[in-house]
């Protein structure tokens, strides 16, 4: 069973990985596959400092931490996994990963304030409302289908 296990750094967006490590005390041997998704900065704000491959660097830097903390976690839990890092929309980058990568479930957070993507909309109500042919899974804070 692949998992698709979309982070952001919040520490909701880790409640996924503790879905997959219930799976894997339970003997069902999840693969996952943590992705980041770094959505494309345009604002004249930010754009008038930066060029925009310092900020693809920084949020290189910044999908790579999140991704390192999942990956230690799942490791530590003999989870086999990978990470990913996608630039772009960030419900688009979601399903067309899962897809790409022939994932089994999409598994997210209950909706929280603090995973919303840019302009305060809820990604995870977006990802369920614009679900293809992948299962998306909604855990809570212990990891267990909320």
């Amino acid at each position: 069973m692949r998992l698709l296990i979309p982070v952001n750094g919040s520490e909701n967006s880790l409640w996924a990985v503790k879905y997959a490590l219930r799976l894997q005390a339970a003997g069902l041997s999840p693969e996952a596959v943590v992705l980041s998704v770094g959505e494309p900065v345009n604002q004249w704000q930010v754009m008038q400092f930066r060029t925009q491959q310092e900020i693809g660097q920084f949020q290189s830097r910044k999908a790579q931490s999140c991704i390192d903390e999942a990956v230690r976690l799942l490791e530590s839990g003999s989870v086999s996994c990978r990470g990913v890092f996608k630039q772009g929309d960030v419900v688009f980058s979601i399903l067309d990963t899962a897809e790409e990568l022939e994932c089994d479930e999409i598994v997210l957070p209950r909706k929280r304030e603090r995973w919303a993507g840019l302009f305060g909309r809820s990604v995870v109500q977006d990802i369920v409302r614009s679900q293809r042919s992948i299962p998306v899974v909604v855990v809570n804070n212990r990891g267990e289908l909320a």
